[in-house]
């Protein structure tokens, strides 16, 4: 199954239903980041910490698979010299909407977070809302970052917990169900119909990781962590139960 191709209709879809990711920023949050008080967030419900942010301001910043009119145009404003890499036409059109709208400059890229279609040590720095739950294999990823990445270079990314994956989604506005066991796929934890219908609906197809994968993949690809928050989900009845339901991570690259 190409898992690319149905995840870049499926987030083209997804502008046209307002997904939260898709929304273009208000020119209030433009005015706080030429201020010097970026609001950017990587998780569904938290700020990044501004000492995290500060350090891009001026440099050459990758913000990967974050199309939406979100993270572009605040860094930019910023200070930054952004270029957005995203697998959706539509999601970069957001971006480019955000950018028209505001008069900012930034570099559009339509490609893939696998296979990142930059010179090695092009960026100094990475942002990556959410999305690596979009990709099977996420230690390519990781290989592409530490790739384009210049030493001493920060990552700051976020990916669901793997646990959110235990439960049957169908159920779950109601109450948690335990169905499914770790590590989940779309590709091997539904039935054949059940996939079928979700290419049909223009659903994402995702994948667990486990927290080895994440954050033992991480080190073992030469970042330290150096800052880390968990965050909400945003939705109930998940937010009664996991506190946890998302992973904000601060990385350093230390050795090429």
């Amino acid at each position: 199954m190409d898992v690319l191709s149905a995840n870049r209709d499926a987030w083209n879809e997804e502008v046209e239903r307002r997904n939260f990711w898709t929304r273009i920023v208000d020119e209030e949050t433009i005015t706080q980041a030429y201020s010097g008080n970026p609001k950017i967030w990587v998780t569904p419900s938290t700020i990044v910490p501004l000492e995290w942010i500060k350090p891009l301001k001026g440099e050459k910043v990758l913000n990967a698979c974050g199309g939406g009119g979100q993270q572009t145009p605040i860094l930019a404003s910023f200070g930054a010299s952004v270029t957005v890499l995203d697998n959706a036409e539509r999601q970069l059109d957001q971006d480019r909407a955000a950018l028209e709208k505001y008069g900012l400059e930034a570099t559009l890229v339509k490609g893939d977070v696998s296979n990142l279609p930059f010179p090695d040590d092009s960026f100094s720095h990475i942002v990556n809302p959410c999305s690596l739950n979009f990709v099977e294999d996420i230690s390519v990823c990781y290989k592409e970052f530490r790739r384009v990445l210049r030493k001493g270079g920060t990552l700051i990314m976020g990916i669901a917990n793997p646990v959110l994956y235990i439960f049957d989604e169908k159920k779950q506005e109601k109450k948690l169900k335990v169905k499914y066991t770790l590590p989940y796929s779309d590709l091997t934890s539904l039935s054949r119909k059940e996939i079928e219908k979700m290419i049909r609906n223009a659903d994402t197809i995702e994948f667990s990781h486990t927290l080895d994968t994440i954050i033992g993949g991480l080190i073992s690809s030469g970042f330290i962590i150096d800052g880390f928050f968990s965050d909400y989900s945003g939705s109930e009845p998940t937010d009664s139960f996991i506190r946890d339901a998302y992973l904000a991570i601060k990385a350093t690259l230390i050795s090429k």
